[in-house]
């Protein structure tokens, strides 16, 4: 069995300029006179890494959704507030804000339509970190998938909680799928996995195509805890079989310019020849604060999750490439309209000097 990628986002909030085409909160109103609303920001992990989250929801006359006992119910949209019929539905259908007392207090929803209306309240009059946790989707949209980031809950946190972009996926993959070929060059090898997400309600589950990246620029090889920390990963990273397996993975997302170390590369011809002549030294040249290089996009390997089916490592998907081939998800290259999206996602659903792992990922 697949499991559902999620984010856990932790920073602080980014709202987008009052012209963006994308704004903080949106209303619309859909064919059949339905009111919809879409809230849309971003969540800062430093000052050049950040990603947008979003949510969107309509009033309709029934909620679907799950109960304790993890069976199928539908409860009527003028009961959506009523505490004794809130308590009856699953933790993972509900959408929880919780900014503090000072800031609407927990609130606890069991439609995004109010989860929504809540945020665009409060969210602007908060001032700290949060963490907002929801799905990691994956929408085709014309020619490719576009990342989407589904709140389902927001929360504020202490300002010394360390800032991370975090994503938590069951990456299907085999020997095939490895590439190493740029290692030698950037310390970096190319996963191009699958995830597991539900479609629509014709299609079911698919798999969708997923890239990830185990970035080993940070490692020092000649570092004994390094090399084994490194070894370690590659258990997981090299896999020698031609057979689908999965891993359940920790990554965090880069979306944005990465600090990088200056160096004679950056050096125009005349600064490179006075250096060569001992005129000057690199550190002449070298400019105040941090240099940061070209904007990347990826989402990087981080650690093994060993929980659950995963307890033991690698789980075989026990499936026959022809049928792992079958369940691959074919875009039909239709651009959905907001209504198809909205129902969509209503469908979806779950003595060595210390070494800190968190700066080698």
């Amino acid at each position: 069995m697949a499991l559902q990628s999620r984010f856990n986002f932790t920073g602080t909030v980014l709202f987008p300029k009052e012209t963006s085409k994308v704004p903080f909160f949106k209303s619309m109103t859909s064919k059949d006179n339905r009111k919809m609303v879409r809230i849309n920001f971003g969540i800062k992990e430093g000052d050049t890494n950040l990603a947008f989250v979003e949510a969107f929801d309509g009033i309709q006359k029934t909620i679907k959704t799950m109960n304790t006992d993890n069976e199928k119910v539908e409860i009527d949209w003028d009961d959506r507030f009523d505490e004794d019929v809130v308590k009856t539905v699953a933790n993972y259908r509900t959408y929880t804000v919780d900014l503090g007392q000072d800031y609407g207090g927990r609130a606890d929803f069991i439609s995004q339509y109010d989860f929504i209306l809540h945020l665009k309240e409060w969210l602007p009059k908060y001032k700290g970190k949060i963490c907002a946790t929801g799905q990691f989707a994956k929408d085709w949209y014309k020619d490719r998938y576009l990342d989407k980031f589904k709140i389902s809950n927001i929360y504020a946190v202490e300002d010394d909680v360390k800032s991370r972009l975090a994503v938590t996926l069951d990456l299907f993959y085999n020997k095939d799928s490895v590439d190493k070929a740029d290692f030698k060059a950037e310390q970096k090898i190319y996963i191009d996995g699958y995830v597991s997400q539900y479609i629509n309600k014709d299609e079911g589950t698919k798999f969708i195509p997923q890239r990830v990246v185990f970035n080993a620029s940070k490692y020092d090889l000649e570092n004994e805890k390094h090399k084994k920390l490194f070894d370690y990963k590659m258990k997981y990273v090299d896999v020698s079989k031609k057979a689908i397996v999965h891993m359940l993975w920790d990554c965090v997302l880069l979306n944005g310019a990465e600090e990088v170390e200056f160096d004679e590369s950056m050096l125009t011809p005349s600064q490179r020849e006075q250096v060569e002549l001992s005129i000057k030294t690199l550190d002449d040249f070298k400019p105040r604060g941090n240099i940061f290089g070209d904007r990347i996009v990826e989402i990087r390997l981080f650690e093994p999750k060993l929980i659950g089916d995963f307890a033991d490592g690698l789980a075989d998907s026990e499936m026959k490439q022809s049928e792992f081939d079958d369940l691959i998800h074919v875009p039909s290259g239709r651009v959905e309209s907001l209504d198809e999206v909205v129902k969509k996602a209503e469908k979806a659903e779950e003595a060595d000097v210390e070494v800190d792992e968190d700066e080698l990922f």
